[in-house]
């Protein structure tokens, strides 16, 4: 049968989600990933029902919408009873932030589709909130994976999309309202985003989806996790339903292959033209024979299996980065100075280092001298950059020295 964690089990959970842990919670990192990943279909009742409301609810929703010139009937689509809505029936002309003319979802046409029941999809959010951004880091780091988010907000009785699989794994995240969802038997095996996988019609589903696993409504709280390829459908069973879907994408065969193409092409004979029709079946055979070899040469090789490991450390999006104005001054009180006497050199008499100037000389202890001369050199330093230059010389010493300097006004607070 389809596994739940039981309701009963009440585990100590805030709102603030910053980690996987937080987000499966109550369930365990170790029993997910031994039971449940890329296995067999989830759903973890919420601790609270306000688990998730630092990701999304009602009044961050319509924030987003308003955000108007972000969205476009690519973004933004309506659905009724599984029907996409036209886009000239909810969006009116409008010029983009390309200045090119484009269309743009119209809210009086958008509330009045609404009312008759219609759902929104809001895609590719997951960079509109801090509380997204944060839900889809988590997913990202702890996975080593792709993670998107769409947004769906549907009305009892009416269905967005019919029974389908997805080419990448679901967690869904239920936020407002109440959902049904129906989780088939039916799983296909790693199916892929490409015209054979995507472009399935709906009689393909009917065979393939197989008889009903079980229905669970989703509650405010609750996360349902579906894995890559098994068949699933929701309907809202309450009026206001909000729910998002983030799906994970993980490094598959295929981008590994892609990446030994792009090595295979530094090889002279994998350019080499194929035999001309007169040299033979042979000559033919020979020489697919040859290339194989070579390209499995190459995919053994260690150069190219150490290039598999960043391949897979850069597989993911980059989101936020900015926190002004602090980021414009300092990194984290990461604190600036230049050098401010411009004669500023180090010497050296009898053996011993001397920090010169056009106004004397300083003695300079041993033990600083390095440090001493690197920042002459570097003219500009952070906190950091000096702590990475010189990881050996302990935070109390290096603070000595920057306070020693600054009181000498050899630097100065940039």
């Amino acid at each position: 049968m389809f596994e739940r964690v039981p309701s009963y089990y009440k585990g100590a959970m805030g709102n603030r989600i910053d980690t996987f842990a937080d987000l499966i919670s109550p369930i365990s990192e170790a029993e997910f990933f031994a039971e449940y990943h890329d296995r067999k279909p989830l759903h973890i009742p919420a601790p609270a029902p306000d688990k998730l409301d630092d990701i999304m609810n009602w009044d961050a929703l319509s924030e987003i919408l308003n955000m108007t010139a972000i969205w476009s009937p690519s973004n933004l689509k309506l659905f009724l009873d599984t029907e996409a809505i036209p886009v000239e029936k909810y969006c009116r002309p409008a010029i983009d932030r390309n200045s090119q003319q484009s269309m743009q979802p119209d809210a009086e046409k958008v509330k009045g589709w609404l009312r008759r029941g219609a759902s929104i999809v809001a895609n590719d959010i997951d960079t509109l909130t801090p509380g997204l951004i944060a839900a889809a880091d988590a997913l990202e780091r702890r996975l080593g994976a792709k993670v998107q988010s769409n947004l769906y907000c549907s009305w009892e009785t009416h269905q967005a999309f019919p029974t389908h699989f997805d080419t990448h794994e679901v967690f869904a995240l239920h936020v407002a309202g109440e959902k049904v969802w129906n989780i088939y038997e039916g799983r296909l095996e790693n199916p892929i985003a490409n015209d054979a996988y995507k472009n399935v019609d709906d009689g393909f589903n009917e065979k393939h989806r197989g008889a009903l696993l079980e229905a669970i409504t989703l509650r405010p709280g609750d996360i349902l996790y579906i894995p890559r390829g098994q068949y699933h459908d929701a309907l809202a069973s309450s009026e206001g339903c909000i729910h998002l879907s983030f799906g994970v994408s993980h490094v598959i065969g295929i981008d590994v292959m892609t990446l030994l193409f792009e090595h295979a092409l530094a090889d002279p004979a994998i350019r080499s033209n194929i035999p001309l029709r007169e040299a033979g079946d042979d000559a033919r055979a020979a020489w697919v024979d040859a290339l194989v070899d070579r390209v499995t040469k190459i995919g053994k090789s260690d150069a190219f299996k150490a290039a598999v490991t960043p391949l897979h450390d850069a597989f993911h999006y980059y989101r936020g980065g900015f926190d002004l104005p602090g980021d414009a001054l300092a990194e984290n009180g990461d604190d600036r100075f230049a050098v401010s006497v411009k004669s500023l050199k180090i010497v050296r008499q009898n053996g011993k280092a001397l920090l010169e100037s056009a106004k004397g000389q300083v003695p300079i202890p041993d033990e600083i001298v390095d440090p001493v001369a690197w920042i002459v050199d570097a003219g500009q330093f952070s906190n950091n950059e000096f702590a990475d230059a010189f990881p050996n010389l302990d935070e109390a010493a290096r603070s000595k020295l920057i306070q020693d300097l600054s009181a000498m006004r050899v630097i100065a607070p940039i």
